[in-house]
């Protein structure tokens, strides 16, 4: 599925949720000190830059062990910060010499470790960056996108799939994937981290799940007509 194949690209650009406000759904709401120490260790354990559906790269394995070494190091600084210093100001501030080493590296790179900068977030319970990762990626603020990409996605809909998009407003993160093969059938791309349809008669009309933990994104992509984006 070539579309869903650069669909990290897109979704960055264009949603602006992904990396650019990050994430609208921290997924350490409520973690207590031990839980997020065993997070920060699960995160550092993982090996990282490794080609995925939505990462398709393979990296010389001496720049994706200098990068996974980059953002290790940022994870157990965050994992020595004192509980009553973990705040948003100050996570976020341990990122910006992290950012600044990534600036040199391919633009699929630096989408990779946004998305690792979004996990860290969530460990931290931090809904928003503020502006700071979209203005390092994207050269300006784009909080709000999302947004105004939904209503001219809505705007450009026919009927039909205004009617489909209805049926699905009942989705949550338990159900979606559920209601979405009970509409559409068997995903035409499926892994741990996303799941995509193409709707019959239409292989350029594509809603899609991206999965992080407990948040996950539905996203409608089609071919030059609509980007349409929520979270669940």
């Amino acid at each position: 599925m070539q579309m869903l194949s650069r669909r990290t690209l897109l979704l960055s650009a264009l949603l602006s949720a992904a990396s650019l406000n990050v994430w609208a759904n921290p997924t350490g709401q409520g973690m207590t000190r031990d839980d997020r120490r065993q997070a920060l260790d699960r995160f550092i354990a993982k090996k990282k830059f490794v080609r995925e559906p939505f990462y398709l790269v393979d990296l010389d394995e001496a720049d994706r062990l200098r990068y996974e070494a980059w953002v290790n190091q940022l994870a157990r600084s965050l994992r020595k910060l004192a509980p009553s210093r973990q705040t948003k100001p100050v996570v976020l501030e341990k990122f910006k010499p992290v950012m600044k080493k990534f600036e040199d590296t391919e633009e699929e790179d630096q989408d990779r470790f946004l998305w690792y900068l979004d996990e860290l977030m969530g460990i931290f319970s931090i809904e928003s960056s503020d502006g700071l990762l979209s203005t390092w990626r994207h050269g300006y603020d784009t909080t709000g996108v999302m947004e105004a990409r939904n209503a001219q996605a809505l705007a450009a809909m026919t009927p039909e799939e205004r009617a489909l998009l209805d049926r699905l407003q009942g989705m949550t993160a338990a159900n979606a994937e559920k209601m979405l093969r009970s509409a559409l059938g068997q995903p035409t791309v499926e892994s741990e981290l996303l799941k995509g349809w193409e709707l019959p008669g239409d292989p350029a009309s594509q809603p899609g799940l991206e999965i992080h933990g407990h948040a996950v994104l539905f996203f409608w992509m089609t071919s030059n007509r609509f980007l349409y984006g929520r979270w669940l």
